[in-house]
């Protein structure tokens, strides 16, 4: 009797594996630890001088409204200065293309993020102290341009913002102090950039959140789309109740 060949060519073939894209390598800063000290120390230089001259002014609603929409590029002041220096290009704070799976893993960390925010906003309130809202409900006072608030809070400041504490700070203190340091300290300077007791856990651990998200993909886009999500969401939430009346 003949025997038949055996078929190796059916169902035992295995299936191709979903390729799974690992986390971009660190990249070096072509700027030094103290390079990044001194454009910190810059910024609190620029930041304070322009709040003395803007306090120097007769207050009015056009000076208010200048400083809203001028504050957030002193931050690139700094950066300009220290990469004219050393002859750095802009795109090595991360201006690259990025696995979009990573802000999948963003907002799920953002669900974390936001259960202590809520956490600490009830500590706060339950303290009597200076809540954002309430900050914001004077600002809008001073101003009367919601939309020039809206503006300048869901998109300027998610890029100046995410270029100088991510893609400036963090990254030039990264290779010296390694990047669990460097995460703790520019998170910290991000909280206290913001200047509010009430916000500063809930700013630092959204600091933390993108300067993870930076340390995976070495791209400064993650960060700013979530930022940009967070600030967006808040924004919309004041400036309703605002004009509600609840602030």
């Amino acid at each position: 009797m003949d025997k038949q060949p055996l078929d190796n060519n059916t169902d035992e073939t295995p299936s191709p594996q979903p390729e799974v894209t690992p986390p971009a390598p660190p990249q070096p800063a072509s700027w030094t630890a103290n390079d990044t000290w001194l454009g910190l120390g810059l910024l609190i230089f620029i930041v304070a001088g322009f709040l003395f001259g803007m306090s120097r002014l007769e207050a009015s609603r056009s000076l208010g409204l200048f400083v809203v929409a001028s504050f957030e590029f002193l931050l690139l002041i700094p950066i300009a200065i220290i990469f004219l220096w050393r002859k750095v290009s802009w795109t090595e704070l991360g201006l690259r293309r990025f696995d979009p799976n990573t802000l999948a893993l963003g907002c799920g960390l953002l669900v974390v993020v936001y259960t202590l925010v809520i956490i600490n906003n009830l500590i706060m309130v339950a303290l009597g102290v200076v809540t954002q809202a309430d900050v914001v409900a004077d600002l809008l006072g001073e101003i009367d341009s919601p939309i020039l608030f809206a503006f300048v809070t869901a998109f300027v400041a998610p890029f100046t913002e995410e270029l100088f504490f991510r893609g400036f700070l963090f990254k030039g203190l990264r290779e010296k102090f390694g990047w669990v340091s460097a995460l703790i300290f520019s998170s910290v300077i991000f909280a206290l950039f913001h200047g509010q007791i009430a916000t500063l856990i809930p700013t630092f651990l959204l600091g933390a959140l993108f300067a993870y998200l930076y340390q995976r993909t070495e791209s400064v886009f993650p960060g700013m789309l979530m930022h940009f999500l967070v600030n967006a969401m808040g924004s919309c939430v004041l400036l309703a109740a605002n004009q509600m009346g609840a602030l």
